[in-house]
């Protein structure tokens, strides 16, 4: 017997306080009384239907029927029949009791759920103690569904836990590459809600593509991180203005592969289709249905589908968002140059979706809702809080921020990310090597801020006040920083910063941080 099983059968027993005898016969009625009052609240019933009338009333604290066959009224037999109707008899064990030694009689008993049948005239001492194990029994199978119940319950819970940690760490990760293009944090918002868009369209409209909305939904997620490469491309290259070089091309062309290595890097551990998704969407977003794409020259349905959308998505965003090599373009003749085969070569079959569904693209009320993932399930929200307290499931958004303070860690450029539940900021390579800070992070943030001799006072002090004030509608900032190294060099500096939210595109979002970073301003 499971840990815990002999508390859990008592406290069912004192649920289950009542016994139900069914017989037209009081002396039978009395005999099987004397057997049980000291045990049980004895009912009694001396015809079908007052069974049935009682079993209404009493429902599950009855613990078990004793049931007569050959009664007025309603026989033993139409007690069964309405017992399965209303499913009673999967949660209520019935003996049947009878004087007849007829055996079709018998598995027609059994064949309409009773569990055991005993003959009259019988044993006292056999009748207790097989009605006792019956009910043991069945006490035994309610608590070992209750705990599968609350176990799978757990589970689930702590799942969705480690999804909505996943999503909070991508968004912040993926937040910190976009500061390096100076883009804000709508565009991962935008890519999640187009191949959101895109998945389900494409789902519809074509068998050969079918995925289940789960699937939809893990993809939109990975799609976040399909640039998480660039972190490693230097700035003279991403942020250049004007068209690059062969050279500069060549190295802008390994954020695919340098995503990949930053995911190899990290000691996954969850879900491998979620990280295979990840993956083929980082290495595979340049790739193109002709082959002619990068990193591996892919071609066709060689190139992951979830690639493939992403794909689509991100150049759909670029041609229609503002970029600091060009404006952007209105979003009908965006549709028609990629249509065209203006913008890359795609599945023809995505395309013919793509072209049905872009409408949804410039509703702005579609694009929150789809940019909002699954994160949660009726059963999940009926979870066992009693897991929680008892701390049976893990944190797994600890584990997440590791993950996240890894990659920050491995930035040259001047990155950090701030939790503002701990003052505790993570600090990339080169903001320490900037600084002159040795620790990878620094606790009581806010006094390092307002201490820091690279910057003027009141740049310190307008810092601090201004980041209060980010909010869901203003979520970034951009600022010019005269700054003074310990050499005396002057310096002028960009500070951009985003603030994260946890759940960013719920009504109920909390504020949990923010990503920064410096970049030097060319002169």
């Amino acid at each position: 017997m499971q840990p815990g099983c002999d508390e859990r059968i008592l406290f069912m027993s004192a649920e289950r306080r009542n016994i139900l005898i069914v017989d037209d016969i009081e002396l039978n009625r009395d005999i099987l009384y004397e057997l049980f009052h000291d045990q049980y609240n004895v009912l009694e019933a001396e015809n079908g239907q007052a069974a049935l009338d009682l079993i209404a009333e009493y429902g599950q604290t009855i613990a078990i029927v004793l049931l007569d066959i050959v009664m007025p009224v309603l026989d033993g037999f139409g007690v069964l029949k309405n017992m399965i109707l209303d499913k009673s008899i999967e949660t209520i064990p019935v003996i049947m009791i009878t004087a007849e030694s007829d055996e079709e009689k018998a598995l027609m008993g059994y064949s309409m759920g009773v569990v055991d049948i005993i003959n009259k005239p019988f044993n006292p001492d056999i009748v207790r103690r097989r009605v006792q194990n019956t009910v043991d029994l069945f006490l035994h199978k309610f608590y070992l569904e209750d705990m599968v119940e609350r176990q799978t319950k757990a589970l689930e819970l702590q799942n969705e836990q480690l999804k909505m940690s996943n999503t909070f760490v991508i968004d912040a990760l993926s937040t910190a590459v976009e500061f390096r293009d100076h883009e804000s944090g709508q565009h991962i918002i935008r890519i999640r809600a187009l191949t959101k868009i895109l998945l389900e369209t494409l789902s519809d409209l074509n068998e050969k593509y079918r995925l289940p909305p789960e699937e939809i939904n893990d993809i939109a997620s990975a799609s976040a991180m399909h640039d998480i490469g660039k972190i490693a491309i230097s700035d003279l290259v991403l942020l250049k203005p004007g068209r690059l070089t062969s050279e500069e091309f060549t190295i802008m062309k390994t954020h695919t592969t340098e995503g990949c290595a930053i995911l190899e890097s990290i000691n996954f551990t969850g879900n491998l289709t979620y990280y295979k998704y990840c993956y083929d969407i980082c290495r595979h977003h340049h790739e193109r249905w002709d082959g002619r794409g990068y990193p591996d020259g892919l071609a066709g349905d060689e190139i992951p589908l979830w690639a493939q959308v992403v794909s689509l998505a991100d150049v759909y965003d670029a041609l229609t968002s503002d970029r600091v090599y060009k404006p952007a373009i209105e979003h009908d003749v965006a549709v028609k140059m990629i249509v065209d085969g203006e913008c890359g070569v795609f599945n023809p079959e995505l395309l013919a979706s793509f072209e049905k569904t872009a409408v949804q693209f410039l509703d702005p009320e579609k694009i929150k809702e789809k940019s909002v993932l699954v994160t949660s399930s009726p059963s999940v929200q009926t979870a066992d809080a009693d897991a929680l307290l008892r701390g049976d499931l893990s944190n797994p958004a600890e584990t997440e921020k590791a993950k996240l303070r890894a990659v920050v860690g491995l930035a040259d450029d001047i990155i950090l990310d701030y939790d503002i539940n701990t003052d505790t900021a993570n600090l990339s390579k080169g903001f320490k090597e900037f600084f002159s800070v040795d620790e990878d992070s620094v606790s009581g943030f806010r006094h390092f801020v307002l201490s820091c001799e690279a910057l003027e006072q009141m740049q310190r002090e307008y810092i601090l006040s201004e980041i209060i004030k980010l909010s869901r509608e203003k979520p970034n900032m951009e600022m010019i920083l005269d700054t003074e190294r310990a050499l005396g060099d002057a310096h002028k500096m960009s500070l951009r910063i985003e603030a994260v939210f946890e759940n960013a595109a719920s009504d109920d979002a909390q504020k949990a941080g923010y990503i920064a970073k410096l970049s030097m301003l060319r002169s």
